[in-house]
């Protein structure tokens, strides 16, 4: 089943085949530069949002979120 613009009826239409590889080399593509611009945390949160969301936190909640990063540096 392939159908083509009126606007372009001698353009090649491509395979769902053909369609999914160049979606699949453009997330790669994404993913690739995702991991080079900025160092994420374990999920998958970019450091920039992780550190705008501490600077959101009072001081107990920063209290407490130091206390458990001791923790987990301890272990």
């Amino acid at each position: 089943m392939s159908s083509q613009s009126a606007h372009e009826p001698e353009a090649k239409v491509m395979s769902a085949a053909d369609v999914w590889n160049d979606a699949d080399l453009i997330g790669a593509v994404l993913r690739q530069n995702l991991v080079r611009s900025e160092p994420f945390v374990k999920l998958q949160v970019p450091l920039s949002a992780y550190l705008f969301a501490l600077d959101s936190l009072n001081r107990d909640e920063l209290v407490l979120l130091r206390r458990r990063v001791d923790e987990r540096l301890a272990a």
